[in-house]
């Protein structure tokens, strides 16, 4: 091939069908496409027949991982566009499944997350506010930070021109840079106490999942309240 296979974009590597978006693990299960292509928001309630065929969704989308990796022949930009189709195939495949009642399920509980987000966001920032004796102005900056973020958030989760690791490779990016709002309108000295606080990781601190400064960037200001299809 015109391209290194076992130097990190091989069978198991950055692209890694064997563990990737392919069979659920790796990246899926992590980010939100669990074994069954879904996000764990989702939650769909397969009926049994339903879940055979996802089994076979599956199989047919790891066989066919394998024999592209396989191909000889072939650059490595033409393995990434065959991967893409296929994962555009098996998302096709599994929207297909779900019934009427299935897909209105999913949707009111994602609204209902949405919702909930929407109301531990404003909760965060009243205590922010609180503790840092925020002004009007730098609520409203801060607020218009977090709003950008989350449309990052939501583009790069809904993009299917992406492979798996390249979301992952994009939100990192974002994510290393998710205070920099917070550096560029805070004092000094606030900078310094909203710190402390994110780095906070008991119950009730601003740090760790659902805190200001939060890893997963679905909380505090990296959260984004969408789809992590």
């Amino acid at each position: 091939m015109a391209w290194n296979r076992q130097g990190g974009s091989g069978h198991n590597g950055a692209f890694g069908h064997g563990r990737g978006f392919g069979n659920g693990r790796g990246f899926d299960r992590r980010r939100g496409a669990g074994r069954s292509g879904w996000g764990s928001e989702a939650r769909v309630h397969y009926t049994p027949e339903q879940r055979k065929q996802v089994a076979e969704i599956n199989k047919d989308y790891r066989q066919k991982s394998q024999d592209l990796f396989k191909k000889d022949n072939s650059t490595l930009r033409e393995y990434k566009a065959g991967l893409l189709a296929l994962q555009k195939e098996k998302k096709t495949k599994l929207e297909a499944l779900l019934t009427q009642r299935q897909k209105d399920e999913m949707a009111a509980r994602r609204k209902r997350k949405a919702e909930n987000m929407q109301v531990m966001a404003v909760a965060r920032m009243e205590r922010l506010k609180l503790h840092l004796g925020l002004s009007d102005d730098q609520v409203a900056k801060i607020k218009a930070g977090q709003e950008s973020l989350r449309s990052q958030v939501k583009a790069i989760h809904e993009n299917d021109n992406l492979l798996p690791h390249q979301k992952m490779e994009q939100m990192k990016a974002l994510m290393a840079k998710r205070n920099d709002t917070y550096k560029s309108v805070l004092t000094p000295e606030q900078y310094s106490q909203f710190e402390k606080m994110s780095h906070g990781r008991g119950r009730g601190g601003f740090g760790g999942r659902g805190g200001f400064g939060g890893d997963r960037g679905g909380s505090g200001f990296g959260g984004d309240g969408s789809d992590r299809s």
